[in-house]
């Protein structure tokens, strides 16, 4: 927790920061309400404590400055007079609490850490409407899968930028969330898919807007970077980024400062950056649509997440994970998989990775009759019809019925096919099901010759 403690009484001051010192609490003292305003222009704090009566701009002018700069964090006054007509107005104001000097040093505590958790759930709530993701844990003991849980724990605990590489459905937002969680940073995560928000609307989603920016602009918007301030912003299909916003993200994490659409000035913001793609982001810089300037500072760690045909044995166990966790939810507690049902996930390449066999599952969940779940359960599409048919004599997952091996490309091809057959030709259902764009999704049918 990082505070900034404003006071004009060098003695108070000095023993308001040994005391936070000693809690362990960062706290940054100074002497006035001029040199606070300066600090929050340029730095990022958790909470802010105000002394109300300073010489140059006292703490009720700072707090009109918080609250007009939109700058999101909460504000503790103090005051020596206990004026009542004083605390009225700093509530009115916007304040979180107020305290009368003298005061007992575990109160400023207890109420600095009641702040931060109030910012810290405010921010929480902001981000829940927002689309969750995948379940926040990682299944399996294949080598590539411990190697990238060695990362996170190396990795979550430092401020650095994290990039997750793999390809789509591999659980690349799940890892983002569990660095997150080791992280022990404050602030919520917040998660945006770069590749599903229109390009004109990009910029005012991330930095947000002030009112009167354009038409519409009836009010201020705080953009995904304030609302992860203090904690983890997630930016999932970074290789889809446009390349005029590559220039302006790469400029906050430069600064770590942005400005909302329509502002002139900047706000300091503290977000960690983990970005993910399914791209080859080193061939695109090569081609020159990702800017390497960017592509260096988000790949300062780099944890590779591999796909399910990589990790034998894997795949039952996720399944039997998801029917454990979805099978109570759908009124089907005590499902298990039969051993036809294991010997088809264990054979079958699941182009779709995690997203395609949690899908596979929940299917069946809803299909099945009786407490197993069986083979013919999974409707996994003409791909499974023609690698896994029948599952039990199957020996690779690769191989064609004519004895022939699968390439990726005609893997990755039938997988498509087999999401289009199962969503009767629609894209966008197609596209979240196999948990790719919907542009992807067009590029990829585009590729392949596809024709209706």
């Amino acid at each position: 927790m990082r505070i900034l403690v404003a006071d004009d009484e060098p003695n108070l001051l000095s023993s308001i920061g040994a005391f936070l010192k000693a809690e362990s609490i960062d706290a940054v003292l100074v002497p006035d309400g001029a040199k606070a305003k300066e600090r929050l222009s340029d730095e990022s704090f958790d909470v802010v404590v105000l002394d109300i009566r300073m010489p140059l701009l006292d703490g009720m002018s700072v707090l009109r400055w918080i609250k007009d700069e939109g700058l999101v964090l909460p504000v503790i006054m103090m005051s020596a007079h206990g004026d009542v007509r004083d605390a009225v107005e700093a509530m009115r104001l916007g304040a979180f609490d107020y305290l009368v000097k003298p005061f007992d040093p575990d109160e400023l505590v207890l109420r600095l850490r009641r702040a931060a958790r109030d910012r810290r759930l405010t921010a929480d709530r902001e981000a829940a409407s927002r689309p969750s993701g995948e379940r926040v844990r990682m299944v399996g003991t294949s080598p590539a899968l411990l190697e990238a849980q060695r990362l996170i724990a190396r990795a979550a605990p430092t401020p650095s930028t994290i990039l997750i590489t793999g390809e789509s459905g591999t659980g690349k937002e799940v890892v983002a969330r569990l660095v997150h969680g080791a992280s022990g940073r404050p602030g919520a995560f917040v998660a945006v898919n770069l590749g599903a928000v229109p390009d004109n609307l990009l910029e005012s989603e991330l930095f947000g807007y002030e009112k009167g920016a354009f038409t519409g602009a009836i009010d201020r918007k705080l953009g995904l970077f304030e609302l992860a301030d203090g904690g983890t912003l997630f930016l999932d299909e970074i290789g889809e980024m446009p390349a005029a916003m590559q220039v302006k993200i790469l400029r906050v994490i430069q600064e770590r400062k942005m400005t909302r659409l329509g502002g002139t000035k900047g706000v300091p913001i503290d977000a960690r950056i983990v970005a993910a793609t399914n791209r080859d982001l080193e061939t695109m810089v090569a081609d020159g649509t990702f800017r390497e300037d960017l592509y260096y500072r988000i790949n300062v760690v780099r944890i590779r997440l591999p796909p399910l045909r990589e990790r034998p044995g894997d795949a039952v166990a996720l399944a039997n994970y998801f029917v454990d966790s979805l099978a109570p939810m759908m009124g089907r507690k005590g499902m298990r998989l039969a051993p036809d049902a294991q010997a088809l996930i264990a054979s079958y390449p699941f182009p779709g990775n995690v997203r395609e066999l949690s899908n596979a599952v929940e299917r069946a969940l809803i299909l099945a009759d009786g407490d197993e779940l069986h083979a013919s359960d999974f409707q996994l599409g003409s791909l499974a019809r023609a690698v896994v048919a029948p599952a039990a004599s199957l020996s690779s997952p690769f191989v064609a019925p004519d004895g022939t091996p699968y390439v990726l490309e005609q893997v990755e091809r039938l997988a498509i096919l087999a999401a289009l057959e199962r969503n009767h030709g629609k894209r966008e259902s197609s596209a979240a099901e196999l948990g790719i764009t919907r542009r992807t999704l067009l590029n990829k049918l585009n590729q392949y010759g596809y024709r209706e």
